[in-house]
């Protein structure tokens, strides 16, 4: 069926509102190919505010798709999660940032540390309440480099008013 709607899709998907696909679009991502993937959690971040109802019928998808064995997955899913802009979903997003903190993939760990930034963007009080600097300051020794370097940068960020790390 997802085949059928995407060069449709891709006409509108910046330039018409596609909340006429619903449903059919989040059941096309219970699919094992990352490029559909994709789409799938582009077009849901992208209607996310305007349409809640889609969105709480898609964190289902998106929590299953943050336990996943791929970490590619994972952290696909994870930054789509904390890419959300409804507020209904805060809840539920929380959770998944602190996990995918803890991942054993470097990719995973990354996409949390950056998610914690979009996460201060949107709700600042939620980072301090939840202990996410300390965390931060934490995983600035983590072994790989990547990460190590979004935590300073996403810091940087997040103490920016009191003049940054």
């Amino acid at each position: 069926m997802f085949q059928n709607y995407l060069p449709t899709w891709l006409r509108y998907i910046y330039h018409e509102n596609l909340f006429f696909f619903g449903i059919e679009t989040i059941q096309a991502v219970n699919t094992r190919d990352l490029v559909k993937k994709k789409m799938v959690y582009l077009y849901l971040c992208n209607y996310a505010q305007s349409h809640p109802e889609l969105t709480l019928l898609a964190v289902n998808t998106l929590q299953k798709d943050c336990s996943d064995d791929n970490p590619m997955i994972r952290g696909l899913a994870l930054r789509s999660m904390c890419s959300l802009k409804a507020s209904t979903v805060i809840e539920y997003q929380l959770p998944f940032l602190k996990k995918g903190l803890v991942d054993t993939a470097p990719y995973v760990r990354q996409t949390a540390v950056m998610g914690c930034g979009k996460i201060h963007q949107s709700y600042p009080s939620l980072v301090a309440e939840n202990n996410i600097v300390n965390k931060l300051y934490e995983m600035l020794k983590d072994s790989d480099p990547q990460v190590a370097i979004n935590c300073v940068a996403v810091l940087d960020e997040i103490l920016k008013d009191e003049g940054g790390i």
